[in-house]
């Protein structure tokens, strides 16, 4: 709700606005403007927001961050009367339209702030009433530098009764009460519009978790049939003098079904294209089965998420629920590389493979994230992804140490020494294997195996 006509005057008549100095002007939002003003013994600060259905102009004492650039309007009327005395403001009437003389050496400048809902605007003139500039140019109403702006003044009462929203006793202005109204409704309305956001990244996660999912379903229902493959494959090779190349399947008299052939391949070929099949499915199986599990753990994490949104209402947590700027900026179709942990806030990615960690280290990671691995032991490149301006907590370590002691051939022992270091420090040798790295500035880490910490970490606590 705008401030009406009475509340504006009772605004205007608390604040000593005349004979103070306009410091500087600086704009917060495109909607919203700060006069910085001084008189001796006294500054304070004047909020204008043009904002719709939150028009209004009052004392604030919080301190809004600038706009990184000022827009045009607020660079020209700083260049124009930033320095100015005031010398006089009042509003016109009942029309909601404040009228602020301004002197700087010969200039004898007029301030229009004008309140009205979709008309709102600001029109900076000179003497004569020709526009100097306007906070919103508008052609067809010739608010455009040039032309003349001279509101009438409204002596007729006001159509319709107003009065001033009632201050509270506990406030030692009219400002101080407006400025924490409007910040509790404007809280809320960001509140919601936080939650909105959250909730339609949290949906995106969902869905792109379900499908990856599906995907991994698929994959494993694949791997399951390993022992179909190297069956497969030994029939063909019992019957090598049966089959010849532009067979589509071949039938053996044992009984058991036809096996796919491809055409161009011989009898040999497709049998080592299946004992392939089959080696690929024995050692992926298990991997598959982890990273199905994993996703599904993050699927639970982000339906729970979803479902407790609604009674969120702190923004500094909804916050934290959205993706930071570093992991949106990378992409996400990358993310599902690796099994992937939560911390403290803090991404963990365990690759399992050379391929997962090259291509982890080639597009997931940067070069102030970490990195762990076993002394002495084979096992996960384990890395910690760090936002600008963090450091890794000491249980986020431990976390990570856990993990990487978990995925190498130093679990069963229990305890293991790790060393870790930032991607940065990380060399590839020339001609080095896939994957293999040298660390540089290593720190020693000696872990021993938490079972706890693993199933928190996996959500089974």
């Amino acid at each position: 709700m705008s401030l009406n006509w009475l509340e504006i005057n009772t605004v205007l008549d608390e604040l000593p606005v005349e004979g103070s100095f306009l410091q500087n002007i600086r704009q917060s939002s495109y909607t919203r403007l700060i006069f910085e003003l001084h008189r001796p013994g006294r500054s304070f600060n004047i909020l204008i927001s043009l904002e719709k259905n939150a028009l209004r102009l009052h004392e604030i004492t919080a301190r809004e961050k600038s706009l990184p650039k000022p827009p045009r309007f607020t660079a020209y009327m700083r260049s124009r009367i930033r320095g100015a005395r005031i010398t006089g403001c009042r509003q016109l009437g009942s029309d909601r339209i404040i009228r602020m003389d301004l002197k700087k050496g010969e200039n004898r400048d007029i301030l229009y702030i004008r309140l009205w809902g979709a008309a709102a605007n600001l029109i900076l003139c000179d003497s004569e009433g020709t526009i100097l500039d306007a906070f919103s140019r508008r052609p067809a109403k010739d608010e455009i530098p040039g032309k003349t702006y001279a509101p009438p003044e409204d002596t007729a009462p006001p159509k319709k009764e107003f009065v001033p929203r009632p201050c509270p006793e506990n406030y030692s202005s009219y400002s101080s009460f407006l400025e924490d109204l409007y910040s509790h409704r404007e809280q809320g309305v960001n509140t919601k519009q936080l939650q909105e956001k959250v909730l339609k990244q949290l949906k995106i996660k969902e869905n792109a978790l379900r499908g990856r999912i599906k995907t991994l379903e698929a994959r494993l229902a694949d791997y399951s049939r390993e022992e179909e493959y190297r069956e497969n494959a030994d029939r063909l090779m019992s019957s090598l003098h049966l089959i010849q190349k532009g067979f589509s399947e071949f039938t053996a008299d044992d009984g058991k079904g036809p096996i796919p052939l491809d055409r161009k391949k011989s009898a040999v070929e497709n049998a080592q294209d299946l004992y392939k099949k089959a080696s690929k499915a024995s050692r992926g199986k298990a991997l598959t089965q982890e990273e199905l599990e994993n996703q599904h753990q993050k699927l639970r994490r982000t339906e729970n998420d979803i479902a407790r949104l609604s009674s969120i209402d702190d923004p500094e947590i909804l916050k934290q629920m959205l993706p930071r700027e570093q992991e949106q900026s990378r992409n996400l179709n990358k993310t599902t590389l690796g099994l992937q942990f939560e911390s403290g806030g803090f991404s963990i990615i365990v690759g399992r493979s050379a391929r997962e960690n090259e291509e982890i280290l080639k597009s997931c990671v940067r070069g102030n994230d970490y990195w762990l691995h076993t002394r002495d032991y084979p096992g996960a490149y384990v890395f910690i992804r760090l936002p600008k301006g963090k450091t890794v907590p000491l249980e986020t370590l431990l976390d990570a140490g856990n993990l990487a002691l978990f995925y190498s051939k130093a679990k069963n022992s229990g305890a293991a020494d790790l060393y870790y270091t930032q991607v940065k420090y990380l060399r590839k040798p020339r001609e080095g294997k896939r994957g293999l790295v040298l660390p540089t500035r290593e720190k020693n880490l000696h872990i021993k195996l938490e079972d706890q910490r693993i199933k928190k970490l996996k959500g089974l606590d």
